[in-house]
């Protein structure tokens, strides 16, 4: 049985990594940032289309695409996951964004992934870049999780759901048995 010390040892470490990403997100967001941001995106799409048969086809087809290189995700109990993403089709110009979740549950370790939201019908994409207030993964919209198989082939199950997810490139060790709850709000250039 945990002692007192090993909890609070437990929730002063989640604590912090929380704070770390919550500094992330409320950082400030510069041109050279935002150029930076699309030098990695740019990459993420080559390797999403490069390692998955049929990626080409899903992305054209899609209404607007959002691309997030790399959502780092870290917690002992209670954790944090937060990254920076770009919508590159869907907008007249490029809109940028930051995703935070806290998650609570059973969570232990540090990972990264790639992630990328196909936006497949307009009224997806008009919730999605509305200004009004941050749009949150599992409220504002159901998200489909795109299964990859071993061969890099798509499961075209959930292929033609409003919104659907992505997720590649893991990197790292993580025990997640958790609520989900990202949020993404948009960044502006200063």
């Amino acid at each position: 049985m945990p002692t007192l010390k090993n909890r609070l040892a437990i929730v002063v470490s989640s604590l912090a990594f929380i704070f770390v990403f919550a500094s992330t997100a409320t950082a400030k967001f510069t041109a050279e940032d935002a150029a930076k941001l699309d030098t990695e995106a740019e990459a993420t799409l080559a390797q999403f289309k490069a390692d998955t048969k049929g990626a080409d086809e899903v992305l054209a087809s899609a209404k607007g695409v959002l691309v997030c290189p790399n959502i780092t995700k870290a917690g002992l109990g209670f954790g944090a996951e937060g990254g920076r993403c770009v919508l590159v089709s869907g907008a007249d110009e490029k809109l940028y964004y930051n995703t935070f979740g806290v998650k609570g549950g059973f969570i232990a370790g540090i990972q990264s992934h790639s992630m990328i939201l196909a936006l497949n019908t307009n009224e997806a994409l008009a919730k999605f870049t509305s200004n009004d207030r941050e749009w949150e993964l599992g409220v504002d919209a159901s998200v489909a999780v795109a299964k990859i198989g071993a061969g890099g082939d798509l499961d075209t199950t959930n292929l033609k759901s409003d919104i659907v997810s992505f997720i590649f490139g893991q990197k790292g060790l993580m025990a997640d048995v958790s609520w989900k709850g990202s949020r993404f709000k948009k960044l502006e250039i200063e």
